[in-house]
């Protein structure tokens, strides 16, 4: 009978500790390298492609995450461009939310803030910027489709691209 008492109480702190972490918050941190195809009429006539990186952290419980991210891509500019290469380094907060019962290994995620945009010629501005996309995490390797856009001075309207990203994401 004691001995039962002693598996009990065991068990017992074992499911409390499980418990426990279950509900602690989910902290990581993430670095992809990215490949921009452009999607709008006005950036396909003016650029050939983008590549960059973009870094970024998650803080949050369950299936929730929190995301705050920095990235930089280089667009490059085709031979009609009179603006020369750009360049766009968007600073952006917003959530991810990973799809219930596939064990966090798919997700969706929306994220805005504010795009710094650099051309060739020496035309800077500071748009809004915004994205939705989605992706798998597979251990620490994780890809993602996102449709990237921001608001573009040259031409005036909605700069829109498709980012093909892969990285790594360390989870605390």
């Amino acid at each position: 009978m004691l001995f039962m008492k002693k598996i009990f109480v065991l068990a017992a702190f074992v499911f409390s500790l499980a418990v426990c972490h279950a509900q602690a918050p989910h902290a990581g941190i993430y670095v992809h390298a990215l490949y921009a195809a452009p999607l709008d009429n006005s950036s396909q006539k003016l650029y050939n492609g983008g590549a960059g990186g973009v870094a970024g952290i998650l803080v949050g419980k369950g299936n929730t995450r929190f995301n705050g991210s920095i990235g930089y891509s280089h667009f490059f500019a085709d031979n009609s461009n009179d603006f020369g290469d750009e360049s766009y380094v968007p600073v952006k907060v917003g959530i991810r939310q990973y799809i219930p019962l596939t064990l966090h290994f798919l997700y969706v995620q929306g994220n805005a803030g504010i795009g710094f945009v650099n051309h060739a010629n020496g035309d800077n501005y500071s748009p809004f910027a915004f994205d939705f996309g989605a992706g798998v995490k597979f251990t620490a390797f994780e890809a993602a489709l996102i449709w990237d856009n921001f608001h573009e001075k040259h031409p005036s309207g909605i700069s829109s691209w498709l980012t093909i990203q892969a990285g790594i994401n360390l989870g605390f």
